[in-house]
């Protein structure tokens, strides 16, 4: 077995993996071939990402972010190569670095790594329990065919229109933070920082749009064309907590199923927090989206707070 950092050529035989994982629990995936290209991108691949290969093959893929004291391990085994210490490898992979980035947190501030699985079997539960994580969240993917244009509620008060780039850029930020300040894990993110995580290469502003409360953003979404294959991607949406309970967030989300019916798309997607306190999972299969995948994400402090 051996571990080495992905190579630009890997991509297209990373990304069959990853689909096969998904496809091998939940039927189908919604990684592209664009956002594995967005996470290289944004990764150290030769610190924060791993091809682990078994007889020449890939068999298992791994990366790592490092968000101060809470760090973040995705990993997928090729399903024909499971049972063979792959998903060993991949955690001991993701430990060792998560333990080697404790001396950059702040002291006293607690640390823990999370891994999500879309497997919910006991052999999966029993793997993580036996090396010491917890589950405390999860998660869902959710997927729409389009069979008719959509209609787009009114919601009296409240103008849908497309953000205006760049002129209403820090209002969108403010808008955003505000509207997902209660969002488990929260972190507030700084402008340029937030800047530059959504100005990446597939950012349309032509797909964000903006519910207006006269001169105040009521909410917020981001959507994108995903490629590789096609689909519609509901980034975020979010409606700040002075506007919830008034059919603001189903305006937005039938707003983006509008456009993209419009440019030809018929499936979209979005994830969703499974125990979101909004009801957002409610909001989504009222308007008719169903589940593709179930995640759970599984927690291992690396130390306590002080």
């Amino acid at each position: 077995m051996i571990a080495r950092p992905p190579a630009p050529g890997d991509l297209e035989v990373v990304l069959a993996l990853l689909r096969a994982a998904d496809a091998s629990v939940a039927g189908d995936s919604d990684w592209t071939a664009s956002d594995l290209r967005a996470e290289w991108e944004r990764l150290d691949l030769e610190r924060d990402a791993w091809v682990v290969e078994l007889d020449g093959a890939a068999a298992g893929y791994a990366s790592f972010e490092a968000k101060g004291g809470r760090m973040l391990a995705d990993g997928y085994v090729d399903p024909v190569r499971r049972g063979r210490g792959v998903g060993s490898e991949l955690v001991r992979l993701t430990e060792e670095r998560a333990r080697a980035e404790l001396p950059e947190v702040q002291a006293g501030e607690r640390v823990y790594l999370q891994n999500a699985t879309l497997d919910t079997d006991e052999a999966t539960v029993g793997f993580y329990r036996g090396r010491g994580y917890q589950p405390v969240r999860r998660f869902r993917g959710m997927q729409i065919d389009l069979e008719d244009e959509p209609d787009v509620p009114e919601v009296p008060g409240i103008e849908l229109r497309l953000y205006r780039h760049p002129e209403e850029a820090r209002a969108f930020h403010a808008a955003h933070q505000d509207a997902f300040a209660s969002h488990w894990e929260f972190r507030p993110v700084p402008w340029e920082e937030w800047r530059k995580r959504q100005e990446k290469d597939t950012f349309d502003p032509t797909l964000w749009w903006v519910a207006a409360a006269g001169d105040e953003m009521a909410g917020v979404s981001i959507c994108e064309h995903k490629r590789d294959p096609a689909l519609g991607w509901v980034e975020a949406l979010g409606v700040r907590p002075a506007f919830r309970r008034r059919g603001v967030a189903a305006a937005l989300l039938k707003t983006a199923f509008a456009e993209f019916w419009r440019r030809g798309e018929r499936r979209v997607g979005l994830g969703v927090d499974g125990e979101s306190p909004t009801g957002a999972t409610r909001l989504y299969e009222r308007a008719g989206m169903s589940t593709l995948w179930h995640a759970v994400v599984w927690e291992k402090e690396l130390r306590a707070r002080d």
